[in-house]
This record gives C-alpha cells, structure tokens and sequence, in this order.
C-alpha cells in the first residue's frame, strides 16, 4: 500500500511538471511561430488548438465549454496579437516580456481558483483584451471595437460572478458587456497611447488601463451587496471608489495631451 501510495505521488509530481514545461512550451511556441513566419495566424492557431478539449465533446456542450474558457481565450489570442503588433524584425523585450507574462497566466495565475484569484483573472482579461483591441490594426472599425469589448466584459464579468452563489447572473453580466463597449467606442474617438519605448511599435492606450480600474470597482461592489442581501456598504467601496476617480482623473486631465494621440 505504501508503494502505492509512493509511486501514485510520484506519478502526480511528474505530471505537475510535465503540465508546467508544456504551458511554458506554448507561450515559447506562441511567440516564435508569430515572428518567423511574420504573421499573427500561426500564433492563434497554437493557443486555438490547446483548448481542443473545448471540442472535444458532444456538440451541445460546446457552447458552454466556450463560455467556461472564455477568460483564457481572451487572455491567449489578445497576447499573441500583441506579440504580433510587438514586430516581427527579430526579438525584442517586449517579445520576451509578453511570453513570459502569457507563461505566468498559464503556469500559475490560470489553475487557481480561489476568489480573489478569479477577480485577478478577470482583470487580466480586461487589460489584455482591450489592450490588443484598441491597438488593432489602428482601431480599423468602431464596430469590431465595440463588439470585441461587449466579449471581453461579458466574459470577465461571467467568470467572477459565476463563482458567487447567486446563479441568476445573466442580466449582470450583459450589463458590464455593455459597460466595457461604451468604453470602447469612447476611447475609439477618444484614441489616446503611451509609447513604450524606442524600438517598438507597440503601444499602451488609455482604454485597458480605465476599463481594468472601472471593473476593479464593478467586482468590489458586486461582492459588497452579495455580502449583504443586495445592499452594497459605503465602507466597502469608499476606498475603491477614490482609487477608481483618482488614477482616471489624473491620466485624463494630465496625461492625455495631443502629443500622445495616434
């Protein structure tokens, strides 16, 4: 029995490992498949075919599992655009900084499931999703923005709210859709970005950052009033809300001048 026991321990930590050096391969391949070939699509491609257990069901269940993964979708497919929109000239920082960001995601930050954990992941989708949107390819089309940013808040408000007891979530999750493709067309018009740095084209617009901060104080308060039978408590979103108004009251009035519009 206690061999047994042993080797089923041994089996688990091999398989940890193998887990862990598998999710670090497909960021790695993510990212060299988009630069040698100079394209986004083999990059896609990979992180589309490593969620084939998605699939890999009775078709009805499809549309479920979708949902279930639509956090880690948004997160995958927004980092290989922007590894894409990054260059595809050779290596640079920001090629390695997004691998590495996309290995933390599937390494640690994706397997937890705890509350606060779930609250980190939506965010991480909102940051990344909208990231990638804003940028793509120069905000082409209002429309893909809009319906692009609708996705990317219904899926990171879904994937908080569905870990509460209250399953009746629908309405909500809509709702924050709507919330993030308001911002999105806003800032469509509203088309503000921080250079990164020489040796990049890459970018970061104004919309993640208010659209991650805005769904920081969405979560806050949704969990106060589930706390409390539907009421939210001014204690428990006082310091989130002065955070919130803060942070976008200053990049708006000090650091949105036209020398930083595209």
């Amino acid at each position: 029995m206690a061999d047994y026991v042993l080797l089923r321990k041994g089996r688990n930590k091999l398989s940890s490992f193998l887990h862990i050096v598998l999710n670090i391969a497909l960021a790695v391949a993510t990212t060299a498949s988009i630069i040698i070939s100079g394209s986004y699509v083999f990059g896609l491609a990979l992180v589309l075919l490593s969620k084939w257990r998605v699939i890999a069901v009775r078709p009805r269940y499809w549309w479920a599992n979708i949902k279930s993964n639509l956090v880690d979708l948004i997160v995958g497919i927004n980092i290989a655009i922007l590894i894409f929109l990054a260059g595809t000239d050779g290596v640079n920082v920001w090629h390695v900084l997004l691998t590495a960001i996309y290995a933390v995601w599937l390494v640690i930050l994706k397997p937890r499931s705890e509350p606060a954990m779930t609250e980190v992941q939506a965010i991480f989708a909102i940051f990344f999703g909208t990231f990638a949107t804003a940028l793509w390819p120069a905000q082409s089309n209002p429309i893909f923005c809009i319906i692009n940013c609708f996705i990317i808040g219904y899926g990171a408000s879904r994937h908080v709210l569905m870990q509460g007891d209250d399953h009746d979530y629908n309405l909500t999750t809509f709702i924050c859709g709507l919330m993030i493709a308001e911002l999105g067309w806003v800032f469509f018009h509203w088309a503000i970005v921080y250079q990164l740095g020489p040796g990049t084209t890459l970018a970061l617009p104004q919309l993640p950052i208010v659209a991650s901060i805005l769904f920081f104080f969405f979560a806050r308060g949704y969990k106060s009033a589930s706390r409390h039978d539907g009421k939210i408590r001014a204690k428990d979103i006082l310091a989130p809300a002065i955070f919130s108004v803060s942070v976008i009251a200053v990049m708006l009035l000090f650091f949105s001048v036209a020398s930083f519009d595209i």
